[in-house]
């Protein structure tokens, strides 16, 4: 199956707080998406555009994946809005194409 991309928009505090639960998990799983999402964020934070509260970001079905597990581990009462935010966002995602792989609806 090939690794789609996903869009999701993210506020930058719910960037952070994925960094946060990313930071978490073993640096040699997460390391390159840290990378890429730090880079993402960089180049939103350049455009000096403070009127914009959601930001697009990108990520790989693979990358989601790691992502919702990480904050899976953390506390419910931090990440339950960010959680559904993104299940819906996935399901949007793919409401023109196929069903979402069964690793998400583990996942979520």
């Amino acid at each position: 199956m090939p690794n789609r991309i996903l869009y999701v928009d993210l506020t930058l505090d719910e960037g952070n707080l994925i960094l946060e639960a990313l930071a978490e998990r073993s640096f040699k799983s997460v390391f390159e998406l840290i990378g890429k999402l730090t880079m993402q964020a960089n180049d939103l934070l350049s455009e000096k555009r403070s009127d914009i509260k959601y930001h697009k970001f990108t990520f790989t079905e693979h990358e989601i994946t790691l992502t919702i597990g990480a904050l899976g581990d953390m506390p419910y009462n931090r990440v339950h809005s960010l959680l559904a935010s993104l299940h819906k966002q996935i399901q949007l995602n793919y409401q023109h194409s196929d069903n979402a792989p069964a690793a998400y609806a583990e996942e979520i």
